[in-house]
C-alpha cells in the first residue's frame, strides 16, 4: 500500500514537471510571437516613413510636398500657340524639405490624308473605330494605339493614331533635359518650353536664393523648403513653334511633373547621388544636419 502511494506520488510529481515544462515552452512561444510582432511592425512603419511614395505626391510619416500646377488644358495645338503651365512645388509637411523635379513629355501623332493629293492636310479618319483605343487623359494607350493603327475618337470623327511618344518614367532616364541634342532630333523639338531667370545649368553667385539648379534631367531647388512654404516656378509655359509642320495638326502633347522630397540630413547627398563634390554638394552641405 505505502508502495502504490509512493508511486501515485512520483507520478503526479511527473505530471506536475510536464505542464511546468508544457507552460515554460509555451511562454516562451508567445514571447517569441510577440517580440516577432513588433519587429515586423516596426519595419512596417519604417518602411512607410521613408519609402511611400506617389507621382506628384510625396507623402512620410511627417514629410508631405506636393506639386501645385496652374496650366490651361489645351487639346488643340496650332502653330505659335501658348499654353500656361505654372509648376511649383509645396511644403505640405510638418517638417522642412528640399525637392527635386523632372519633367516627362509625351506625343501622339495622327495619320495625315494625302491621296487625293489636293495638298489640303486633312486628318485621314476611319469609318469606325478601331482598337485600342486613345484615351487623351491616358499616355499609357498612346503608343498602343499608335502601333496597331488605333483610334481616337474627337470632334464627332475617328483619327487613325499613326505615332507616339512615351517615356519610360521608371529609369529615370528618359526625362527632358537641357540642350539635348537627341531631343532636337524627334518632334518634341517642336514644343518650346519656357523657363523663368532662376533656372541655372551651374552655380550662381553665393548671394542668389530660390533657384533652381540643373543637372542631369533634375532641377534642384536651392532653399529648405519651411512647412506650407511653396517654391518659386520651374516652368512657365509651352509653345508649339510657330513654323511647326503640318504633320503636328491634332497632335496631342503633355508635359507631366514628377518630384522627390527629402529630409534636410546628409543622407540626402547618397540618396540623390550627389557625392561630395560638384555645384550640388556646395548648395546643399551647409544646409544639412547629421
Amino acid at each position: 500500500m505505502k508502495k502504490q502511494k509512493r508511486n501515485s506520488g512520483q507520478i503526479n510529481q511527473n505530471r506536475k514537471k510536464k505542464r511546468a515544462k508544457i507552460n515554460t515552452k509555451l511562454l516562451i512561444a508567445i514571447c517569441t510571437f510577440l517580440f516577432s510582432g513588433l519587429m515586423v511592425l516596426g519595419s512596417t512603419y519604417a518602411w512607410f516613413v521613408s519609402e511611400d511614395s506617389e507621382v506628384n505626391h510625396f507623402v512620410g510619416a511627417r514629410l508631405s510636398a506636393n506639386i501645385i500646377e496652374e496650366f490651361e488644358p489645351e487639346l488643340e495645338w496650332q502653330p505659335g500657340l501658348t499654353t500656361k503651365k505654372v509648376i511649383q512645388v509645396k511644403n505640405t509637411g510638418t517638417i522642412p524639405a528640399f525637392v527635386r523635379m523632372s519633367l516627362y513629355e509625351y506625343l501622339l501623332l495622327f495619320e495625315i490624308d494625302i491621296l487625293d493629293q489636293s495638298g489640303n492636310g486633312n486628318l485621314a479618319k476611319a469609318t469606325q473605330e478601331i482598337q485600342p483605343k486613345v484615351d487623351e487623359k491616358k499616355t499609357e494607350t498612346w503608343e498602343a494605339a499608335a502601333n496597331a493603327g488605333g483610334t481616337y475618337f474627337y470632334g464627332g470623327q475617328q483619327l487613325i493614331a499613326k505615332k507616339a511618344i512615351v517615356p519610360n518614367v521608371l529609369t529615370g532616364s528618359e526625362m527632358y533635359k537641357f540642350n539635348d541634342t537627341n531631343r532636337e532630333k524627334t518632334d518634341l523639338r517642336w514644343f518650346r518650353l519656357a523657363f523663368p531667370d532662376n533656372i541655372y545649368t551651374v552655380a550662381p553667385t553665393k548671394e542668389t536664393k530660390e533657384y533652381w539648379l540643373y543637372k542631369e534631367g533634375y532641377f534642384y531647388y536651392s532653399e529648405l523648403l519651411q512647412p506650407n512654404e511653396l517654391s518659386t516656378p520651374v516652368l512657365k509655359s509651352v509653345q508649339l513653334a510657330p513654323d511647326a509642320p503640318n504633320k503636328l495638326k491634332g497632335a496631342l502633347y503633355q508635359l507631366n511633373p514628377m518630384m522627390d522630397a527629402h529630409d534636410g540630413t546628409k543622407e540626402l547627398l547618397s540618396s540623390w547621388n550627389i557625392g561630395n563634390v560638384g555645384d550640388l554638394y556646395d548648395m546643399y552641405y551647409g544646409h544639412l544636419r547629421d
